[in-house]
């Protein structure tokens, strides 16, 4: 029989315990990774899934936003012509009452009786009632008649039909309008019929409200045609006088509807009635009974959405019609009562979101694809690295074979178990040799390999929560503060431009600028004690207060009122005893005055077009917000011609240290806009920051730098007044 050598057993025994250890390991890994695969394709599937369902629902409700936006917009569209009809009736009426408190100051005028030939005109016309004294009121009339040439004018700009109409309590009327010819009985009558305002309705609904109001839609005396009118009393010396009103055919506000871009859209009055509409889809039919009140409708969910609209609510919801789906969102036309609506074939989202739902799935297919494709790969490479491991064993058995078959073994078989993820396990080899050595290094290897790992876990998941939420935090930050410039583009009268540099994550200062109406814009910067996530909460608290606050002025003598309330809600509650300076300015774009108040905040340089350059504001400097509660803040103002501008900033600018700590300071800053004054305000704000950035150096930035620069233009050209 044949002696087999030490080596050789060694050798067969090492190969056989390798090749068998790394079958069952290579075994257990495919087993692992093809249970991995089929998790992976199942969740890649379910993902699609859940992701494809995600893109419909924000799909309807983006479809349902946007209509309910449009909804919005057309009622404030018709809302605006109906406050314009208002506002000239008002204007008319206090002029009609200022007229006869100073009767002396005037010369009267003449105005004629309806004419024939004036049929089909716009002319002025007086009329009176069948007991009117004509004697006693001519000197009335005379004084009256000089408001002809304003309602001419107001007439002719508001469109075709329009009719206005003043109305004496002591019997005569003076109208503008162009039905001449209907003021007589017949063809060959010449004496114009005798005209009562007092018995209209529209009269006597101005008496009894006392205050200016629109009447019901009504059918037109002389064409038919439905109006409305805007009637309002007008008084002379603190009493009844008469009343002005001035109505218009529905065609005029209807045009509104009708060039709408939705496929239907219509207008009901409070009781249910449609007015007019738009209707490509027939959802109202075509044979809709204007009479009808929609509310009382066989559609339960038409009907409701009737009622709601009839009770001047705002919303949206989904509607079925003959068997098809619609969104339809309405909005409220207060002034009048109405409710403006919109409707959208469903058919047309769902298909949008067919397609997009198909989209996703077919990335998801696309990626359980490719996750195949890496798992056959990485098969095929344990496969080879398995084949590469077993010769390398084979190789080194016939090396050691002989002085180190048993410890080795012992050692591989728990280095093996340690590999696999047992750091509990601790080898036991007592040869007295290195190989003794080597298996307490092991045992101290995996003891101190456990606490790394425990600690590397800790930290690591603690950085990167700290990391993700900072990251969050930068991002609502910056999309806190306004970002689009120029931020108006359809007003020409003014321009802004604005930057915020944060010295870490998150920073203190913040910026704001809004429209409180069409003529005035505010605008603020302000600078939040400390740094960090601290500051920034306190900023979003500032900024959302002070603006809140802004948006309930009534004037603007209001501002200091707003800084000081400001002031006191951001006191209460403050155990951080943290404040924020400010300056908040609010300026008149129809006549440049700007009003400001300075809450401790650096002073704005103010560039004169006349003077060709920047001078710091005189501020008052009013103690800082969120110190002291119960302040009162003294305001100021200043009147911004064309061409002025306003360079705000906070005092990261003053203050940035250059790599010798020197301040680059207010004259710098000074020099600076004056160098570049004839710039465009982005420009002249990218001369500011590179001026800035050469001074810093290679200097860490010590505190958030923010600017915002404001000029003026001037009032741009309007319409004809009124």
């Amino acid at each position: 029989m044949r002696r087999r050598s030490i080596r050789y057993q060694v050798q067969r025994l090492v190969l056989l315990c390798s090749v068998v250890s790394l079958l069952l390991l290579g075994g257990i890994a495919l087993l692992g990774m093809m249970g991995a695969r089929d998790n992976s394709l199942r969740d890649g599937r379910e993902m699609g899934e859940e992701a494809a369902l995600a893109v419909s629902n924000t799909l309807k409700q983006e479809a349902e936003k946007q209509l309910q936006v449009f909804a919005g917009e057309k009622a404030s569209q018709i809302a605006l012509e109906l406050q314009r009809i208002a506002d000239r009736t008002e204007l008319m009426g206090r002029e009609a009452g200022w007229l006869r408190e100073h009767a002396g100051e005037l010369a009267p005028r003449s105005i004629n009786e309806p004419r024939r030939e004036n049929a089909g005109r716009l002319v002025p016309q007086l009329e009176y009632a069948a007991d009117a004294n004509k004697a006693a009121l001519a000197g009335e009339i005379g004084l009256t008649a000089n408001l002809q040439d304003l309602m001419l004018q107001v007439a002719r700009q508001n469109g075709e039909g329009t009719a206005i109409s003043v109305a004496s309590k002591n019997g005569f009327t003076i109208s503008v309008d162009t039905d001449s010819a209907a003021r007589f009985a017949n063809d060959a009558s010449n004496t114009p019929l005798t005209f009562n305002a007092t018995s209209r309705p529209w009269y006597r609904l101005a008496q009894e409200k006392g205050k200016m109001t629109f009447t019901e839609v009504y059918p037109d005396s002389f064409s038919g045609g439905l109006r409305i009118a805007c009637t309002m009393p007008y008084e002379a010396y603190g009493s009844f006088a008469g009343v002005v009103a001035m109505s218009t055919y529905l065609k005029n506000i209807s045009q509104l509807v009708l060039n709408a871009q939705a496929e239907t859209c219509f207008v009901l009055d409070n009781n249910g009635h449609i007015l007019f509409y738009k209707d490509e889809n027939n959802i109202i039919g075509s044979d809709a009974n204007l009479q009808q009140d929609l509310r009382n409708l066989d559609n339960e969910g038409m009907a409701e959405a009737i009622k709601a609209m009839a009770k001047g609510e705002e919303g949206a919801c989904n509607i079925t019609i003959n068997g098809k789906e619609y969104y339809l969102a309405f909005a409220p036309i207060k002034q009048v009562g109405w409710s403006f609506a919109a409707a959208i074939d469903a058919e047309q989202v769902l298909k949008t979101e067919a397609q997009a739902r198909e989209d996703v799935l077919a990335i998801a297919r696309k990626n359980v694809g490719n996750m195949n494709t890496y798992m056959t790969m990485v098969m095929l490479a344990m496969v080879v690295v398995i084949l590469v491991i077993i010769a390398g064993v084979t190789w080194q058995g016939r090396r050691m074979g002989e002085r180190f078959v048993h410890p080795i073994l012992d050692l591989s078989d728990g280095v093996r178990e340690i590999a696999s993820g047992n750091l509990d396990k601790k080898l036991d080899i007592r040869t007295g040799d290195e190989i003794e050595h080597l298996s307490t290094c092991f045992n101290a290897m995996t003891d101190e390999l456990q606490s790394y790992m425990k600690n590397l876990t800790k930290v690591t998941a603690e950085k990167e929560r700290i990391a993700t939420e900072l990251n969050v935090a930068t991002n609502i930050q910056e999309s806190m503060l306004p970002n689009i410039f120029p931020p108006f583009p359809e007003r020409s009268e003014f321009d802004i431009y604005a930057t915020m540099h944060a010295a870490k994550e998150v920073g203190g200062d913040f910026y704001d600028f809004y429209m409180l109406d069409e003529n005035h814009v505010v605008i603020t910067i302000a600078d939040v004690s400390g740094k960090g996530v601290p500051a920034a909460l306190f900023m979003v608290i500032s900024k959302t207060i002070l603006k809140n606050f802004a948006l309930t002025m009534t004037g603007e003598d209001d501002l200091a009122a707003v800084v000081s309330c400001t002031n006191d809600q951001l006191c209460q509650n403050n155990d951080a005893m943290m404040f924020v300076t400010a300056f908040v300015g609010m300026l008149d774009i129809s006549t440049g005055r700007f009003v400001y108040v300075n809450a401790g905040h650096n002073p704005p340089l103010l560039y004169s077009r006349k003077e060709q350059t920047f001078t710091y504001l005189p501020v008052k400097r009013n103690f800082v917000m969120g110190g002291m509660d119960e302040l009162d803040y003294q305001g100021q103002e200043l009147l911004l011609e064309p061409g002025d501008k306003l360079f705000l900033y906070t005092d990261g600018v003053t203050e940035a240290l250059s790599e010798t700590e020197e301040l680059f300071g207010e004259k710098r800053l000074q020099d600076c806009l004056n160098a570049s004054a004839d710039k465009p305000i982005k420009d002249l704000m990218a001369e500011v920051k590179k001026s800035l950035s050469l001074h810093v150096g290679e200097a860490e930035q010590s505190d958030d730098i923010t600017m915002l620069t404001l000029v003026y233009n001037g009032q741009a050209q309007q319409a004809e007044e009124v």
